[in-house]
This record gives structure tokens, C-alpha cells and sequence, in this order.
């Protein structure tokens, strides 16, 4: 207890000092914010601090909005450095330095890492293993220049001995890996069992497209790659897609910012980026497997179902706070690493508990959902009560996953209680084979009544004619004419006509020619169900036929690319590569549009090959692991949610179900009782 006060004392002495250093010894002094002292702020740049303007105005009855300026110099760092009026809110700027924002939130976050208790152990983790970090690191700087440039007035990538900048980047890469090891080294074991804190603490480094997560993951994966010093079927399989990437890998102009991908994404695409992603996702793969195998015995499910508990009901905690005090949403989000900022008010889609901590609906949505299904496990197979104090946090937690909005989060939850509830019972274990006889056939019913009432024609076409109007096929103009044109030749299910035309041809992606050339008559077998007809009806069931119509119509890799992908977080390739007409209103034109199925992703970076060998991992993990365990569970939660959203892209949500994965590959007997 004595420990953790100390370490709160110095936590809040170092997230706030440096946003109340300022110059005493000058005669300027903070002023009351309104339009007339708005110039005021904006020639007085760099001289007043975070804290003195926030007491100064602290009464002030004005609607704020603290920004952050990563670009700012470094004596600028947790100053005013701007005032500007939009509509209605003042938008105060302050300068947050990527450099040291490096620093500062590297100690935030290692400070709270100490909170984990630990685990007294014999392990044989050495520095000399991690000389390796820094130079992986520092490769960043050098394959995305242009994201650093924007973001960091010191960046610099003249390779020089005098350059301080990338020298001082060295050193304090080199000394993470120290902390790291005095850190973990009695905590490792206990790292599983306090995973649901990734979803509060999200890690990402403000101005930086690197996660603390990232750090900790490829340290983990460098100390097992020396202490095991032997390579399996699954090294040499990635040294063989690597190959192929980086040979395949032709340098474009184009830059993707990451927007909420932030962190966890290539923003480049050229042969050092590639060469770092390639690497750094190795790593935090082996990392993530080494933790996973070494702590199974350590594993407390009370522990796990308790920290997701308090973790869910933390982030709908401090959603409201944000919500409702505009210094508390900045340091929010500096102090948890979020990609995009808290509610600022808790009205309409502003009110989801979950903007700031989590970049999607689909992402909280699913990580609430997972908190319930461990607390619905513990309470049917272990037992638990709910006059436990812990079971009040899931009020929390369900109003939580409610604002999130995640319909199929929720129906899918409901679907495993369900199962829970119905396979606990005696009735169940005595008439099994009725029971799962009459599901099968109820199920097969109710898809036959709905083909016939819903017209299979429209069902099973309404895919690709999305991906028909997404091409930019008949270019004018005239959209409307377009949209006739398509809607003509999609009636006479007349597509090798539309796509043999030499003038759409051209403009066609090698997604949308696969998929022409699958759907069309002379590619059917009879009675056999065309395999772009029913994933047109499952994208109609589950409301993605716009969105995976896009994918189809931007898809456009060449024969290696198709096979193993673009490379891990690669999705500059599939975002720029090929031009398309998004029939969207003006509005939406700049959103991002992502795939929105973790599958497709998993296409785009590993290919036809990598995304077969990942589902014929899961195939075979559901039928060697018989029987009924809280892994096996947890990993169908999860693969059926990440079908329709893209989870996978977000470094929580992909730590989660890797961890779930590995576990239940691992998972020991006892646990499957």
C-alpha cells in the first residue's frame, strides 16, 4: 500500500510539472479569455502555462477546447502557444513536444506498469539481448520521414554522428529496454492477468505512430528469440512471406496519416518502413506467444474477470469526466495515449462511452462484451456470487456496452449466455443429439424462409452491384447516367459485358474482375450455392454490402500481392494504388474507408495464403481442443465480431484476441473444466 502511494505521489508530480513550469521573472501574466483578449494569447506564445490559464479562467463560463501542438518547440512545451475562435468554442493550443512527449509519457506509463504486483521467478532475460531495439526503433525515423516531419520541429534524418536528435533517440531506446528489464523481470509472469488495462491505457505517443505496447511486446520477443535459440515451422513460414514482401515492395509518394490507426499502421510504403513493420510485427508476435506460454500456470481467472471489471467501468468513468471538464479531457488523452480525443459533450453520438479509448463502436463494443462473457463464466462454472463487491461494476459495464451501440456485439453475447445457460442443464446433457438436431434444423428453416421472402436474386447480387458502382466505370459528369448504366447491365446480369468493355476495363480493379469472373454463370457448379452470392447475402444480413463493395472496387493487387498480401499494418497500397468513384455524398468523401472485416484485413496484409493458414489455425485448434473452455469461447466471441469490423487494426483489440488465441492453444486441462 505504501508503494502505491508513493508511486501516485510521483506520477501526479510528473504528469504536472511540466505543464505548470512557466517564466516567473517576466512581467506577463495570464489574462481572462474572451474575443477582445484572444490577441492578447496569440503574440504571448510560449510564456504562460497550461495551469496558470486554467485557474485564470477556471470561472470563466466559456466552452474550451485544449489542443495539442506536437510541432512546438521544445521551451514551448506545456504552453499556450494559440488562441482561436471557431463558431462558438475557443480552441487554446498547447505546445506538446514529440520529443518529449516521449520522455513524459514513457514515465507516466512505466510508473504505472510498478502497480503490477509480482511474481518472484527465475528468468534468464538479459540486456545484451535487446541491443537489437534501439537500431529496429530508430529504422522508423528513416522509412516514415514524412509522418515525423510533420509532427516533430526536430526531426531530422541526416545520418551523422552530430545528429542529437536520432543519437538521443538511440540512447533512450537503449535505456527502455533497461526499465523494461528491472520493470518486468519479477512482473512478466502476472502480465495476463492485468491485459484488459490495454483498453484504458491505450499507449499511443502523442505526435509519434508508436505504441508503448509495441516497445514492450518486441522486447519480450528479442529475449525469447536468445533464451530459446531455436526457430519452429512459423519463423521459417514468416522469413518466407518476408522475402516475397520486400521484394514485391515498389516506393509510391503517397503518405496515410493513421488517423485512429495511429500507432499501429505503416504510414509509408517503401522499402525501410517495410523492412521495419516486417520486423517489428515478427517480434510482438513472438513476444505476445512467449508471455502467453510462460504465464498460463500463473493465470488467475478472478484476477482477469476483476481487472476487466474495474478497467470497463473506468473507461465509462472517465468518459463522463471528460465529457464534462475540458482540462480533464486533455489530459486524458495524453496521459492514456488515446488516438482520438474524449466526448466533449454527452449528447447524441458524443455521448458513447467510448470515443477517446477505443477508435470504434465495434472495438469497446467487443471488449465489453468479453468482460461480461468472463463475468457470466465465473458466475454458471465457478460459481462466483453476485454478492461479490465486484459484481457492481458491471452496471457499469453494460451501460457501457448500450452506449456503444455494437449490435452485434451485444446479439452475439446474448447467443453464448444463451449457450451457457442451456448447456448447463441436465435436460441438455440428456437429449444432446435432439437438441442440436432440431438448432440445425431450425436454423436451415429459417434461411430458406428468409431467401425466399428477401428474392435470392436481389440477395445474392446486391454485393457486386455495390462494387460495380464504386468503379469508375462510364466516367462523366453525369453520376446519374452511371448509376443507369450499371443498374441496366446488373438487371441483365450482364457483368463480362460491362467489364469487357475496353474503356470500363481499364478501370477495374483485379478485386472486381475475381469477383466478376466467380459470379458469373459460366464459373457455377449446379446445386452448389455460387461462394460471391452467399457472402453477398451474409454482407446484406450483417449491413457491410457498402462498405465490403468498396473493398472489392479498391482492391487491386497484382498476382504476389493477391498470395501474401501487402506486408503487416501495410494499407497504403490498398488505400492509394487504385482510383475509384465513391458513391457517397460529399460529405463523407474524405472518411477514412476501411474494409470494416478483420478477415479482409488480414487479406490485404498476409493475402489468400495468410488468411487460409490463419483460419485452418483456428479450424484445427476447434477440433483438436474438444470440450468446453473460457478460451475457446472467448476466441468465437471475438472472430465472429471482428468478421464485420476492423478490430484487428486497433493494437488492443488485437492484443486481446491474441492473447485469447494463444490461450487457448496453451490452455491446460484444469482450465477446461
Amino acid at each position: 500500500m505504501k508503494n502505491k502511494l508513493i508511486i501516485s505521489i510521483v506520477l501526479i508530480i510528473t504528469l504536472l510539472v511540466p505543464f505548470t513550469v512557466s517564466n516567473r521573472s517576466d512581467t506577463i501574466s495570464p489574462e481572462i479569455l474572451s474575443d477582445s483578449t484572444i490577441g492578447f494569447y496569440q503574440s504571448s506564445t510560449c510564456k504562460i502555462s497550461l495551469i496558470e490559464f486554467y485557474f485564470k479562467n477556471r470561472n470563466n463560463n466559456l466552452d474550451l477546447f485544449f489542443n495539442l501542438n506536437d510541432y512546438a518547440d521544445i521551451k514551448c512545451f506545456g504552453k499556450i502557444t494559440g488562441v482561436d475562435k471557431l463558431s462558438d468554442s475557443y480552441m487554446v493550443s498547447i505546445g506538446t513536444n514529440t520529443s518529449i512527449n516521449l520522455i513524459l509519457q514513457s514515465s507516466i506509463w512505466f510508473l504505472l506498469f510498478l502497480l503490477i504486483p509480482k511474481i518472484k521467478s527465475k528468468t534468464k532475460f538479459s540486456i545484451k539481448y535487446s541491443f537489437i531495439i534501439p537500431f529496429l526503433f530508430i529504422l522508423q525515423y528513416f522509412g516514415e520521414d514524412k509522418f515525423y516531419t510533420r509532427t516533430n520541429i526536430l526531426h531530422t534524418t541526416n545520418f551523422s554522428i552530430k545528429n542529437f536528435y536520432l543519437v538521443g533517440l538511440f540512447i533512450f531506446f537503449f535505456l527502455c529496454c533497461f526499465i523494461l528489464l528491472d520493470i518486468f523481470q519479477e512482473r512478466y509472469l502476472n502480465i495476463i492477468n492485468y491485459l484488459p488495462y490495454v483498453f484504458l491505457i491505450i499507449g499511443t505517443y502523442s505526435g509519434m505512430n508508436i505504441n508503448i505496447y509495441l516497445l514492450i511486446g518486441v522486447f519480450f520477443g528479442v529475449q525469447s528469440l536468445f533464451i530459446n535459440r531455436e526457430l519452429n515451422r512459423f519463423d521459417f513460414l514468416y522469413l518466407l512471406f518476408s522475402i516475397i514482401w520486400l521484394l514485391n515492395t515498389e516506393n509510391n509518394n503517397h503518405f496515410f496519416d493513421g488517423d485512429k490507426l495511429r500507432g499501429f499502421t505503416n504510414s509509408s510504403y517503401n522499402l525501410v518502413s517495410q523492412i521495419f513493420w516486417i520486423l517489428l510485427f515478427y517480434f510482438l508476435i513472438r513476444g505476445i506467444i512467449f508471455l502467453v506460454h510462460e504465464s498460463i500456470p500463473f493465470f488467475n481467472l478472478d484476477k482477469l474477470m476483476k481487472n476487466s471489471l474495474i478497467s470497463s467501468s473506468l473507461i465509462v468513468f472517465f468518459g463522463f469526466l471528460g465529457s464534462k471538464y475540458s482540462l480533464f479531457n486533455f489530459l486524458q488523452f495524453y496521459i492514456f495515449g488515446q488516438n482520438k480525443r474524449s466526448m466533449k459533450e454527452f449528447t447524441s453520438i458524443d455521448g458513447n462511452t467510448w470515443r477517446g479509448f477505443a477508435s470504434s463502436a465495434e472495438s469497446i463494443g467487443e471488449f465489453y462484451g468479453f468482460t461480461i462473457l468472463i463475468f457470466i463464466f465465473c458466475l454458471i462454472y465457478k460459481n462466483n456470487k453476485l454478492t461479490n463487491p465486484y459484481s457492481l461494476l458491471l452496471l457499469p459495464t453494460l451501460y457501457g456496452l448500450y452506449r456503444a451501440n455494437n449490435f452485434a456485439s451485444i446479439l452475439s453475447l446474448i447467443f453464448i449466455i444463451l449457450i451457457f445457460a442451456i448447456t448447463g442443464t441436465s435436460f441438455y446433457k440428456k437429449n444432446k443429439i435432439f437438441i442440436l438436431s432440431g438448432m440445425v434444423i431450425f436454423f436451415l428453416f429459417s434461411l430458406i424462409s428468409y431467401l425466399y421472402v428477401q428474392d435470392y436474386d436481389y440477395l445474392s447480387t446486391e454485393l457486386v452491384y455495390e462494387a460495380t458502382l464504386h468503379q469508375n466505370f462510364y466516367s462523366g459528369p453525369n453520376s446519374y447516367s452511371t448509376y443507369i448504366k450499371v443498374q441496366e447491365k446488373m438487371i441483365e446480369r450482364d457483368l463480362n459485358t460491362l467489364l469487357n468493355d475496353p474503356n470500363n476495363f481499364i478501370y477495374a480493379s483485379n478485386g472486381y474482375k475475381f469477383i466478376v469472373r466467380t459470379f458469373t454463370p459460366n464459373f457455377n457448379i449446379p446445386l452448389v450455392p455460387n461462394v460471391v452470392a452467399i457472402i453477398s447475402i451474409i454482407s446484406l444480413l450483417i449491413n457491410r454490402t457498402e462498405m465490403w463493395g468498396i473493398f472489392i472496387a479498391k482492391y487491386n493487387p497484382n498476382f504476389l500481392e493477391s498470395i501474401f498480401g501487402y506486408g503487416p499494418l501495410q494499407l497504403n497500397g490498398y488505400l492509394y494504388n487504385h482510383k475509384v468513384r465513391l458513391d457517397v455524398p460529399i460529405e463523407r468523401l474524405e472518411a477514412l474507408y476501411l474494409p470494416h472485416s478483420s478477415f479482409l484485413n488480414i487479406l490485404i496484409f498476409f493475402g489468400v495464403f495468410g488468411l487460409s493458414i490463419f483460419i485452418g489455425f483456428f479450424v484445427y485448434l476447434l477440433i483438436k481442443r474438444e470440450g468446453f473452455s473460457l478460451f475457446k469461447i472467448l476466441s468465437i466471441f471475438l472472430l465472429i465480431n471482428f468478421l464485420k469490423s476492423d478490430s484487428l487494426l486497433y493494437l488492443n483489440s488485437f492484443l486481446l484476441l491474441t492473447f485469447c488465441l494463444s490461450s487457448f492453444y496453451y490452455e491446460k486441462s484444469d482450465l477446461n473444466d
